[in-house]
């Protein structure tokens, strides 16, 4: 009787710790998952704010470096306590504060961005996250909206000369060309018009900074209206 009693109370607590141990995980797993949601969204608000910084580098007009440095204080934000480490993702937040200090290397900017754009597909892929649009899965929709950024940032370099420099010229174009094969829109198509138009092959730039820079915004805002992340990915039902 004893035998059989210590039996079922070694079964018991044997069947307890089993409990507890797949509750214990399945803990972890949420949290860790958690984790990754917030920080694929962070990285994602990160991408557009470096994007935007990357634009406004070269220009040293008030309202540029008064709206950039407002950009670099919201960039300080976002990197503070960047999980790199812990998700065994890239300590990319070391490369900033060099950044910070010579916001006119664009070819730089284009480094940190790469290195952030395969952390979201690092992530994207853990969270096996379905389909966001027609373009594809959100890592490829973060390179579209990168290319068409990465040509905002070369445009608004370009009005700074009074004749669009040859190699600015044959990036822009090569840029285009992608842009118009992979999304091709309305108000993509009036931009891509307008800069070969008014900036690449034009006799004289035709476009002021503040103008090239503004005149990306539609077309950036349709981009990233498709970096929204469903809300299975930030835990909601």
């Amino acid at each position: 009787m004893e035998l059989s009693i210590a039996i079922a109370l070694a079964l018991a607590l044997y069947l307890l710790g089993q409990w507890l141990h797949r509750r214990a995980s399945q803990r972890h797993y949420q949290h860790l998952g958690a984790l990754q949601s917030t920080t694929l969204q962070r990285a994602l608000e990160l991408l557009q704010h470096l994007q935007k910084h990357r634009g406004l580098g070269a220009q040293q007009d008030i309202v540029s470096v008064s709206q950039r440095n407002a950009i670099a204080r919201q960039l300080d934000q976002l990197w503070l306590n960047w999980p790199g480490p812990s998700l065994q993702l890239a300590p990319l937040q070391e490369d900033w504060p060099r950044l910070r200090r010579n916001p006119a290397d664009f070819a730089a900017h284009c480094q940190l961005i790469e290195g952030l754009l395969q952390v979201i597909e690092q992530l994207e892929e853990r969270l096996c996250l379905a389909a966001t649009s027609e373009l594809g899965g959100l890592g490829q929709a973060c390179r579209v909206l990168e290319d068409l950024a990465r040509l905002r940032g070369l445009a608004v370099r370009a009005t700074n000369y009074k004749h669009c420099p040859a190699g600015l010229q044959q990036q822009m174009r090569q840029l285009c060309q992608k842009l118009d094969q992979a999304h091709n829109t309305a108000p993509l198509q009036q931009l891509l018009q307008r800069i070969e138009h008014d900036l690449i092959a034009a006799p004289q730039v035709e476009l002021a900074a503040g103008e090239c820079f503004a005149l990306f915004a539609p077309a950036i805002e349709e981009c990233a209206q498709r970096l929204r992340l469903p809300s299975t990915a930030l835990g909601q039902s």
